[in-house]
């Protein structure tokens, strides 16, 4: 049987040398190959999580903004609502929102003005809804001054 193996004295110099190259250039490839995995993966990371910290800070806003049509309508139904300060809180599906009432009463016009402050919770991002309303003391007939976003603290 003849051996596949040559001796070194059947092979000349010229053509020992092209098997040196191999392992730097599989080294080479397989580095270029993982850095561009690892930049792919985080490209990917920061475009989900991008995504997603949009969807909550619209989710807190909605909730923020759930938060003051609950106040409004608990101004509606009751013109006394918020003599004192009244906070309290709910959720909105897996959100919560804190809510805040004061009021201030403007005895030259018989008119109540409702502050109402609403914070929104989604996940770790959160929105905050500043609502202003006066109230007539004796129709009742209530009516929203303004609507405002804040910076949630």
């Amino acid at each position: 049987m003849e051996s596949i193996f040559r001796d070194k004295k059947d092979v000349n110099d010229s053509q020992l040398v092209w098997g040196q190259i191999a392992l730097p250039f599989v080294l080479i490839i397989g580095g270029i190959i993982v850095e561009i995995t690892i930049a792919s993966t985080v490209v990917a990371y920061f475009l989900a999580s991008s995504g997603l910290s949009e969807r909550l800070s619209e989710r807190a806003g909605l909730a923020a903004k759930a938060g003051i049509n609950d106040a409004v309508l608990r101004i509606v139904n009751d013109k006394e609502y918020g003599a004192l300060s009244q906070s309290y809180s709910f959720g909105v599906d897996r959100d919560s929102v804190m809510v805040s009432v004061t009021r201030v009463f403007n005895a030259q016009t018989n008119v109540y003005a409702y502050t109402v402050s609403a914070t929104g919770l989604a996940g770790a991002r959160a929105s905050r809804i500043i609502a202003t309303l006066s109230v007539d003391e004796k129709t009742g007939k209530t009516r929203l001054e303004s609507l405002i976003e804040a910076p949630a603290s």
